[in-house]
């Protein structure tokens, strides 16, 4: 992991063709240790001529309570 992010796969993951919601981050606070958020994976296509590139991004998908 990278200091402040800290990135979970599904075992296999490589194995299926949508990777939407198959790994998640937790997103930290690097000098407190506080957990600021969790994002869940989305899977994105962007289409070019003829070619069809698919991409993952992270949306937020969970915040800690107040």
């Amino acid at each position: 992991h990278t200091p402040g992010q800290v990135v979970i796969d599904l075992l296999w993951i490589a194995t299926r063709e949508d990777l939407s919601g198959q790994s998640c981050q937790l997103l930290y606070d690097t000098e407190s240790g506080e957990p600021q958020a969790m994002e869940i994976s989305v899977q994105r296509t962007l289409t070019l001529l003829f070619v069809r590139l698919a991409y993952i991004s992270y949306m937020q998908w969970k915040t800690p309570e107040e």
